[in-house]
């Protein structure tokens, strides 16, 4: 399954976008982050199931990629079941507590971010990794960049106009 690379957005650009067009642009990332950890999720089954017996394979791979996955996809339905249609409604100022809860999603889903980083050594694969491993390893960093962009975009672009 190809990946999309989302063309980063500078926040001075970003903070002269009006709501629905913000909001569009951070449903494009929600997307992309959800095919980048299923490709990568498949990739990391794969690798995992072919070099079980490297001591180079993180341990618990699949299975971090795939809480990484759950923890992104709540995270995201709130987003986009409860934030996103307040906002486009106009209600938008009644949203406090729920970019506060928002946040911390952002803070677990970070956490977890970096327990991959530091589980596949800054998605460096090592010296001979098949293709598919050095391809899981650039999934993974696609997805790391975006999502730090991703979680910008909202932290000081659309939450500040709310909170």
């Amino acid at each position: 399954m190809p990946t999309l690379d989302l063309p980063p957005l500078e926040l001075s650009r970003a903070r002269e976008l009006d709501d629905e067009s913000l909001i569009r642009i951070i449903m494009q990332y929600h997307d992309a982050h959800v095919r980048d950890l299923m490709t990568a999720l498949e990739l990391a089954q794969a690798v995992s199931a072919r070099h079980a017996d490297s001591p180079d394979l993180p341990a618990r791979l699949p299975e971090q990629i795939a809480d990484l996955l759950e923890d992104l996809r709540g995270h995201q339905a709130r987003e986009e079941s409860v934030l996103f249609p307040v906002i486009l409604c106009g209600r938008g100022e009644t949203l406090r507590y729920p970019i506060a809860a928002l946040g911390t999603d952002h803070d677990t889903v970070q956490v977890r971010l970096e327990q991959l980083v530091r589980l596949t050594r800054d998605y460096t694969p090592p010296e001979g990794a098949c293709a598919t491993w050095r391809r899981l390893y650039d999934v993974c960093r696609k997805f790391d960049r975006e999502l730090r962009e991703h979680v910008q975009l909202e932290e000081r672009v659309l939450f500040p106009r709310f909170a």
